[in-house]
């Protein structure tokens, strides 16, 4: 476990809004997150904690909502492909019950969860005003279909998107006229779901900064992208960050978009 950002949580670091710590199994194994639990239980800057793939069990749920219990910053709780059941989801709902200010929780790709269990999770989110995953980009994507003209930033961080929320997201995206900037990052889209992306830019006009960064993008995606540039000529910035990419296949791209800032104005 980074031991540089347990003691930044420690320490209360008012810069530090957004722990990120997934595919680091070893916070699920005995003791791993011990020391990042009561760290977050004092800490009341971090308002993003993301912990998927990490081998989270039921025993570390429970720990980790005795921590919530005390914790009042944190907002949104990525906890997805881990190894806990719906006796772990449970502990979560008891903390919520003294937690006011959790409301997004993502638990996609765990154990078969108990969906009684899970209707209560998603009810009292909903209770504090704010939509599930699924209707919240249900809503989302009937604005970009609608082409609503207020909608000029698509803000899907974190959503755990995968290849069925992908291809809708692109079909809704190739008829959209009015968005600008769009960021999916910290999702799951691989080189099939950029695919779809570049097809869904084929037919784009208004798009011009795209955020893909810590997906499962590799060289391939990224090709899939190159070839988007022939036919699109909106697109003046890609981040891809925190992907699997060829650095020759990254100097390609980047001088292509280069040369479209400058000569943009950009």
């Amino acid at each position: 476990l980074p031991s540089i950002i347990v003691a930044a949580v420690m320490a209360n670091d008012p810069n530090l809004t957004q722990v990120v710590l997934d595919n680091k199994r070893q916070i699920g194994n005995n003791d791993g997150g011990e020391a990042l639990w009561e760290a977050l239980s004092t800490n009341n800057h971090v308002q993003l904690l993301s912990l998927r793939n990490s081998n989270i069990t039921d025993d570390q749920m429970a720990a980790l909502a005795l921590a919530l219990n005390e914790n009042t910053s944190i907002s949104r709780l990525s906890l997805q492909s881990n190894m806990f059941t719906s006796e772990g989801v449970e502990y979560l709902i008891v903390c919520l019950v003294c937690n006011s200010t959790i409301d997004v929780v993502d638990l996609e790709g765990n154990s078969p969860i108990d969906p009684r269990i899970l209707d209560e999770l998603c009810g009292i989110l909903q209770s504090r005003g704010v939509p599930n995953h699924s209707n919240k980009l249900e809503l989302l994507l009937e604005r970009i279909r609608g082409n609503d003209p207020n909608l000029t930033q698509l803000d899907l961080r974190g959503m755990g998107i995968g290849q069925e929320d992908n291809d809708a997201i692109m079909d809704a995206l190739a008829g959209n006229a009015y968005l600008r900037k769009v960021d999916l990052s910290d999702n799951m889209i691989d080189d099939d779901g950029v695919s779809a992306l570049s097809l869904a830019l084929a037919d784009n006009t208004s798009i011009t900064h795209m955020c893909l960064a810590e997906n499962r993008i590799t060289s391939i995606g990224a090709e899939y992208l190159l070839c988007a540039l022939d036919t699109n000529d909106t697109i003046v910035d890609v981040d891809l960050a925190g992907n699997s990419i060829d650095a020759g296949v990254m100097d390609e791209l980047n001088h292509a978009l280069k040369q479209r800032r400058t000569v943009d104005g950009y």
